[in-house]
């Protein structure tokens, strides 16, 4: 029985959604971990090598999600406007738009890697391990297209369980092959880093193939069916609106990561290992905001798709005031015990003193990226995807990254200086989002194209 969003408790239709979708972001974080963990008992350059090409495999998730969060939205505000029938003809036209975008990554990936890493200072074995990790990926991300674009399909209609089991199935595919073929047990060959890549590629490929098949043959409510649709370029425009400045504002953070990577390289090759695993760990402390953030797109669409603006509001300052408790309850343990995880993944003793220093410095100013997000997925879920945009070029390249120049180099603090620009730059967003949201904008203007055919069906 699928729950009508549109009524009952909102705080019960936040926590019915969300905790799936927390569990799902939580093996997804796990798929990651997994292989840092692995490569980085393969060799420390293997990890300096995965950190390196994390940006990049950042960009290929950034475009994939992106259009998958304009195709949430869309079908989200349709649901909520029982318009079922162009709910099917959207989720088709995000799976068109899948396959399209693989072709441009894999042509641009191939074409332009080498020199993005060349750029944040790799050379030698790190660069040829880092092309041989990366190429792999953007063949393979044919799959993780498709999954992402599924995945999307089933949250705009409320389901969220069943995106969790399909993540979770990956997640232990993931977790057999990555030592198999890392370390050349059993009858596998030893393949080191292009063997954790390839084991990715198979577990993205099955969780593709399982996701496609429920939309196809399952109790999906936007049931699909083989026939191509008349393809409808307003339709395309629509997820657009809120899928390219969710992607760009993706790709702007991992642009901005390439410009931090180069500023934390001036450190040296384990500032730079070190900072890609502290991207995995803050990629933990945001699990919940992550899961929540999911849950409020598509609730306030379907709100927003049934004009009920304040019931949609309400469902986001609840959410954030959650999200924030819950990040914060985690940097508070990062904080505590920083020497523990970091040893999790690597015991050189350079690395372990650069991530304790950083999760000293930033963990607790996790509960601001918390409502950040919340703030973010709201703007996107009524179909205003600019705002969530500018909060994050906002982030990064007015605050982040002038501030952890000025900290480092300016006032000659170091890689601490670095860390401090980044926790002010996360409070200063944080504020900022906050306010933005209040004003009250994103209940303007057209939420449904008035050209959307009315229906209601089955």
């Amino acid at each position: 029985m699928r729950r009508d969003l549109t009524n009952g408790s909102v705080t019960k239709n936040i926590l019915h959604l969300a905790w799936p979708m927390m569990v799902a972001f939580t093996l997804h974080v796990g798929f990651n971990l997994i292989d840092t963990i692995f490569v980085g008992r393969y060799s420390a350059l293997a990890l300096a090598s995965i950190s390196i090409t994390f940006p990049v495999i950042f960009l290929i998730i950034a475009l994939a999600s992106g259009v998958g969060i304009g195709v949430t939205s869309f079908i989200a505000r349709l649901i909520g406007a029982k318009k079922v029938n162009k709910a099917k003809d959207v989720a088709k036209h995000g799976l068109i738009l899948a396959f399209f975008m693989w072709i441009f990554f894999v042509v641009a990936g191939l074409a332009f890697a080498k020199p993005l890493f060349m750029f944040l200072g790799a050379e030698g074995e790190i660069l040829s391990m880092s092309l041989k990790y990366a190429y792999t990926i953007f063949i393979g991300s044919f799959f993780m297209f498709f999954a992402f674009i599924g995945n999307s399909i089933l949250r705009g209609e409320g389901d969220t369980k069943t995106p969790m089991k399909i993540m979770a199935l990956a997640t232990v595919v993931n977790i057999i092959l990555d030592p198999l073929m890392i370390f050349g047990l059993w009858v596998f060959p030893e393949l080191g880093i292009f063997g954790a890549a390839l084991a990715t590629v198979i577990a993205r490929s099955i969780s593709a193939f399982v996701i496609l098949g429920y939309l196809f043959k399952g109790n999906a409510l936007v049931k699909l069916d083989f026939k191509l649709p008349k393809f409808d370029f307003r339709i395309i425009k629509e997820i657009f609106e809120v899928g390219i400045p969710a992607s760009l504002s993706q790709s702007v953070m991992s642009l901005g990561m390439f410009f931090m990577m180069k500023i934390v390289s001036f450190f040296g090759p384990y500032a730079i290992a070190a900072y890609g695993l502290l991207g995995r760990l803050d990629s933990v402390a945001i699990l919940p905001a992550l899961g929540i953030g999911s849950a409020v797109i598509t609730i306030v669409g379907q709100n927003v798709g049934a004009k009920k603006f304040d019931r949609a509001e309400g469902t986001v300052w609840k959410s954030g005031l959650l999200a924030a408790v819950f990040m914060e309850c985690v940097g508070i343990i990062f904080f505590i015990m920083p020497r523990l995880w970091i040893t999790i993944f690597n015991k050189h003793p350079d690395i372990i003193s650069y991530g304790v220093s950083y999760l000293r410095i930033v963990s607790l100013t996790y509960a601001f990226i918390g409502l950040g997000i919340i703030i973010g997925a709201a703007f996107q879920g009524a179909g205003k995807g600019y705002p969530s945009l500018m909060l994050t070029i906002i982030r990064l390249f007015v605050l982040n990254i002038p501030l952890a120049l000025i900290f480092a180099f300016v006032l000659g603090l170091g890689l601490e200086g670095v860390w401090m620009g980044i926790m002010t730059s996360i409070i200063l967003s944080g504020i900022i989002s906050a306010v933005w949201f209040k004003l009250g904008t994103w209940k303007k203007g057209k939420h449904i194209p008035v050209e959307m055919p009315e229906g209601i069906e089955g």
